[in-house]
């Protein structure tokens, strides 16, 4: 697609552990084979999305769960001309830590104010 078209914005989006994990971290399933089974997934999907999905899809950006971004991680994909958008920022005091401190774009629920979490 960007190959075509450059100007075209393309992007992956991630959650580790989401296979395994709800959004707000208790286990999907109650079963520990299962869950293992899971995590195992997960291990796999986190490391396809840092070294293989990102350069097969040709993306411009990479939407990463605010929890797990830092300057390191921006670094990461600044360094292969990839933009972090971070999600789901809502407060404005998170608001202001991820576009001035880490100097990213963010997607939220709320452009007035702040709102409670949506897993």
């Amino acid at each position: 697609m960007r190959q075509a078209d450059p100007d075209v914005v393309t992007a992956l989006t991630h959650r580790p552990w989401s296979l395994s994990r709800l959004g707000d971290g208790t286990p999907r399933f109650p079963s520990p084979w299962k869950h293992q089974w899971l995590q195992a997934l997960d291990v796999l999907l986190d490391w396809a999305h840092h070294h293989l999905l990102w350069q097969l899809c040709g993306v411009s950006a990479f939407l990463m769960q605010k929890s797990f971004i830092s300057p390191d991680y921006v670094q990461y994909w600044a360094e292969r001309s990839v933009e972090v958008v971070a999600w789901t920022i809502n407060t404005s005091v998170e608001k202001q830590f991820y576009q001035e401190v880490l100097g990213i774009s963010y997607i939220t629920d709320s452009l007035v104010e702040d709102c409670e979490p949506h897993y």
